[in-house]
């Protein structure tokens, strides 16, 4: 029977995070098995899409403009506006589920909501920043004790909150939630995608890597959080060594890294590229990661990731897709994909010997290499979308009864 899903989102495409690009991802394939998804994202978001001529194969509704701003500085005008927003939707709409993605704002209001104007079947997902925290970098919204008293407040008394990975789920442990309440699905990839053939040596050769030197390769936004420091030191170090290695940095940002480069022959050898600063239109937009990203990874040799948290960080399960052997850290969010002598080879955070000796050990091992290679595969099966979305189909039945045996028991 097919659904009315609602899916709320506090940010959306045309950004390229993996908030967005996971909600866009699980939105078709709902769409794909029969069901009526609909995304409920921010006006400028909308606004967005419309001029960089993005058509969705999906409907998109606009919450009310400014409506979180509205929330901190008015808050009794913000919520009433939200509340009253929300039943218009569910009346219009006569959704059966809503799944929210990032906990706060959206999730903490939506969890508000059921409990204290109309308990509507619902779960949240959180995807970094809103429930996660590291002080010495200034990461989190919960670093903000106002945001912190609401997650801990409301969270906890969701239908469900979906763990992305278990250092998520022990988070929400954290912050009070029962065990019973916590989902565990993780994020996913389109396996097939990056199983297409590609022109190697062309690619190589407009990054202007040689066929033979060891390709390193990094994806992510340039954020204290993913330490890129740590690569560069690493890369430097493996260069001096004599190690015919280069690197390629990928990611919003990177181009402020060239500043860090200490040495001129690493300058020559580490390449930054930077994602295209309007977004794409048409077609070509609705393939994420990018049809360019993926020809990037298929020329790599290795990927590296050396991150000091990460929620899930599916750069990673993208490239072992892409069958790349992996490195990277015992960070939360790390650990939890790449799982240490499985997957990839895992290092301690911050750690730019252990970082380097790994990267060595790698490039001058093409036995190595195949091992990690043929490993990561294997992985990266456990992470496709198409078996991640029926998880969630599953999950949508079981809260929707659940919810039906209460309100049949009078528990509403």
């Amino acid at each position: 029977m097919p659904l009315n899903i609602a899916l709320p989102i506090s940010s959306f495409l045309p950004s390229l995070g993996g908030a967005e690009v996971g909600l866009h991802n699980i939105a078709i394939r709902l769409m794909a098995r029969g069901h009526n998804p609909t995304v409920i994202a921010p006006a400028p978001h909308l606004a967005m899409l419309r001029r960089a001529n993005w058509n969705l194969p999906y409907p998109v509704v606009s919450f009310p403009p400014k409506i979180w701003g509205m929330m901190r500085h008015a808050p009794s005008i913000g919520h009433a506006l939200f509340d009253a927003f929300l039943t218009h939707l569910q009346r219009r709409h006569r959704f059966d589920i809503w799944h929210a993605t990032i906990g706060y704002p959206v999730g903490v209001n939506l969890v508000r909501y059921a409990r204290t104007r109309q308990a509507i079947p619902h779960l949240v997902r959180c995807t970094g920043e809103d429930i996660q925290v590291d002080p010495d970098i200034g990461y989190g919204m919960r670093l903000n004790p106002e945001v912190d008293r609401q997650v801990r407040q409301w969270l906890p008394r969701a239908d469900c909150l979906v763990a992305i990975t278990e250092s998520v789920a022990r988070e929400y442990s954290a912050i009070g939630a029962k065990e019973a309440i916590i989902a565990r699905i993780p994020n996913g990839v389109d396996v097939a995608r990056f199983q297409r053939g590609v022109n190697r040596a062309a690619i190589r050769n407009g990054l202007g890597i040689a066929p033979d030197t060891t390709l390193l390769l990094c994806v992510g936004r340039n954020h204290p959080k993913k330490d890129f420091d740590i690569l560069l030191q690493a890369v430097e170090r493996g260069i001096d060594a004599g190690a015919d290695i280069a690197a390629v940095f990928v990611g919003k940002g990177v181009t402020e890294l060239a500043s860090r480069i200490s040495r001129e022959t690493a300058r020559k050898r580490i390449h930054l590229i930077e994602p295209p600063a309007s977004p794409a239109q048409g077609a070509d937009a609705l393939l994420l990661p990018s049809d360019r990203l993926i020809d990037i990874y298929k020329s790599a040799d290795v990927f590296v990731l050396p991150s000091r948290i990460e929620t899930f960080g599916i750069v990673l399960v993208e490239a072992m897709a892409a069958g790349l052997p992996v490195i990277t850290t015992d960070a939360p969010g790390c650990r939890d994909v790449v799982r240490a002598e499985q997957d990839g080879i895992v290092v301690p955070v911050g750690d730019v010997g252990a970082l380097s000796e790994a990267i060595l050990n790698v490039a001058g091992s093409p036995a190595l290499r195949d091992l990690l290679s043929k490993a990561a595969r294997r992985r990266a099966d456990d992470f496709s979308w198409d078996a991640i979305v029926d998880q969630y189909i599953a999950l949508y039945g079981r809260l929707i009864a659940a919810h039906q045996e209460l309100t049949r028991k009078g528990g509403h």
